[in-house]
């Protein structure tokens, strides 16, 4: 009966090495921000009477980010207000940031958009071409402590 628990002990724990590898055992985190990944949260304001145009122009807006292979989240909210909307935006990197902007750019005209925009605070390593592209949002850049994502 010994070598019988034995065996089965010995076979689980083959089994759950071949179903786990080690290294999905024990992950390493990824770094955050110290991989190359770049942020933004950015808030705006629309007007209450404006708020389900918003809606339908930010479907149009997310169906066109989610055609971009470097764009990690694209997520709106709301605030308890009910007028000021949030932008979460996380990128692989400052290169798919700008790719985005760009893309926003030539798809969309600042007039169907009826979210003024307002404060942006950017988190990771933005490049001085992301920072041009910003310049006018006048962002608030975050300094890196440490952290991760997985």
């Amino acid at each position: 009966m010994k070598k019988l628990m034995v065996a089965i002990v010995i076979a689980l724990g083959l089994a759950s090495a071949a179903v786990f590898p080690a290294d999905a055992q024990t992950p390493t985190p990824q770094r955050g921000f110290k991989a190359g990944y770049v942020a933004a949260v950015g808030s705006g304001e629309v007007l209450p009477d404006q708020m389900d145009n918003f809606k339908k122009y930010a479907e149009r807006v997310l169906a066109a980010v989610a055609e971009e292979p470097g764009t990690l989240a694209f997520e709106f909210s709301v605030q308890p207000d009910g007028k000021t909307v949030d932008l979460l935006e996380i990128y692989q990197n400052a290169e798919a940031f700008v790719a985005h902007v760009k893309h926003m750019r030539a798809t969309f005209k600042p007039e169907e958009n009826s979210r003024k925009p307002g404060k942006i605070t950017v988190f990771g390593s933005p490049n001085a071409e992301l920072k041009e592209m910003l310049a006018r949002r006048e962002p608030v850049y975050e300094t890196y402590i440490d952290g991760f994502m997985r």
